[in-house]
């Protein structure tokens, strides 16, 4: 019997199957009284053996057993133990007969992936996978092919198989996961997460040239949310579509990303392309068009994000050197300059990521003299190099950087960040300022260019019409 066949079964136990439990349950918290609190590992050792006899197949034996397999030699020795606590101890037994340790099978089931995912024994990994429950698949496909996509230099290719087969197992399981934190193996829906890993393995069949299975995987998404999960992956279902001469098709998916807010660099390009080629225009300018795009979901996501970070408040003027050797002296700028902000550093992968939304911002605001961005290395050593070799991988221009000091007697390079940032040490983060004051700060980055860009233009609209 299957485990999903498993999960639809009765899970109610009889009470003799509840006093048994309550029994052993009593004689496995002595043995951990003795062995922990006490430090009485002889005792422990007898109540050990008297539960092991007593109850061979019971939850204690199982915990020992999903245990030891963490006391592996090597991953021999690693596989054979974890396969003989899956012959031991069934996953589909415990759906049928909860206890309220499932956690033991999340955790075992989590490990076993993952290391069998990393050493590419792809062929063990697709014979457990079954067993997996959706909770379990997705924890694995985060941490191996969604990992790989973003952010691992390795060939799709590599991989893209082994991560069609975790897609196509979450999407079996997809509307009964099984809670394994709950007493009675209570089911769930992994629906709504499902879509974002779909978007996700639209990235990895369109970059291991495969268009056709991208478009699949993409078109599994209902249309009302299919672009407003993983803009790379709406890039690369334009792109299969593009390659399929589906190409009204791909335009309206441009369109589809850009009126919820999920455009990259390279699709915010592309409608800017179909705007100027159209004839008659559909609007008066691109920027207009652009707006008009946007759902009514979308300008009040937006309207939020900004009212919450909108503030007005002093700060310590501030000189920083740029990586060209340049003084920026803040007290150069007069009452009608904004000066944008963006703290982040080399070792910050979403810091980063949003990189890509604020060379849009530049872009945006390029002619605009009194509108200024500074991207500010922060808690982290001013390393020229390393910077520029993340600035020419991202292909970034006209975006000064500027090395953050020490604040005096100290060693973290965070003076400036802290003079504007408070409550928290976290990055990325943006901040605003206009006439010596603080007017907008914002933390993390969403995952979305256009998004990003549009947060920071809402923004300067804003103080350009004080």
């Amino acid at each position: 019997m299957t485990v999903l066949a498993v999960a639809l079964a009765s899970s109610a136990s009889t009470s003799f199957a509840q006093d048994v439990q309550t029994d052993e349950s009593r004689l496995a918290q002595e043995y951990y009284s003795a062995l922990y609190g006490k430090k009485d590992t002889l005792k422990a050792e007898g109540l050990k053996s008297e539960i092991l006899a007593k109850y061979p197949k019971g939850a204690f034996a199982r915990r020992l057993s999903a245990e030891a397999v963490n006391m592996a030699s090597d991953s021999l020795d690693y596989i054979r133990r974890a396969d003989e606590f899956r012959n031991g101890f069934p996953i589909s037994e415990w759906i049928e007969n909860p206890d309220g340790q499932g956690f033991v099978y999340m955790n075992f089931y989590r490990n076993y992936a993952r290391m069998l995912y990393a050493s590419r024994q792809w062929d063990k990994l697709r014979e457990i996978m079954p067993e997996m429950t959706y909770s379990m698949l997705s924890d694995l496909y985060a941490h191996g092919p969604m990992f790989y996509i973003m952010k691992a230099p390795v060939d799709p290719r590599e991989y893209v198989d082994i991560a069609q087969d975790i897609i196509s197992e979450m999407w079996r399981k997809k509307d009964m996961d099984i809670d394994m934190y709950s007493a009675t193996a209570e089911t769930r829906s992994g629906a709504e997460s499902m879509k974002y890993y779909l978007a996700v393995q639209t990235e990895v069949l369109q970059r291991s040239g495969r268009p056709e299975d991208a478009v699949e995987c993409m078109e599994k998404i209902c249309p009302e949310d299919r672009y407003n999960q993983y803009p790379a992956g709406n890039e690369a279902y334009v792109a299969a579509l593009e390659s399929m001469d589906r190409n009204q098709e791909a335009t309206d998916a441009i369109i589809g990303s850009a009126a919820v807010g999920r455009l990259t660099p390279v699709l915010f390009s592309k409608l800017r392309k179909y705007y100027l080629s159209s004839d008659p225009k559909p609007a008066p300018t691109f920027d207009d068009y652009y707006s008009s795009l946007k759902t009514d979901k979308a300008r009040e996501n937006l309207r939020a994000a900004v009212q919450a970070g909108l503030m007005d408040e002093p700060f310590d003027t501030f000189s920083l050197t740029s990586i060209d050797g340049k003084i920026v002296d803040y007290s150069t700028f007069g009452p009608d300059d904004i000066v944008v902000l963006d703290f982040w550093a080399t070792w910050c992968a979403p810091c980063i990521a949003a990189l890509a939304g604020m060379q849009l911002a530049v872009e945006k605001y390029a002619s605009d003299e009194h509108v200024h961005f500074y991207f500010i290395c922060t808690q982290d050593e001013p390393d020229k190099d390393r910077v520029e070799r993340i600035w020419a991988k991202g292909k970034y221009h006209d975006m000064t950087v500027l090395f953050d000091e020490c604040r005096d007697g100290g060693k973290e390079y965070d003076k400036v960040y802290r003079s504007i940032i408070h409550g928290t040490s976290g990055i990325p983060q943006k901040a605003v300022l206009k006439d010596g004051r603080v007017r907008y700060v914002a933390e993390g980055y969403g995952g979305s260019p256009s998004e990003l860009m549009d947060e920071i233009s809402a923004v300067i609209e804003i103080l350009k019409t004080e």
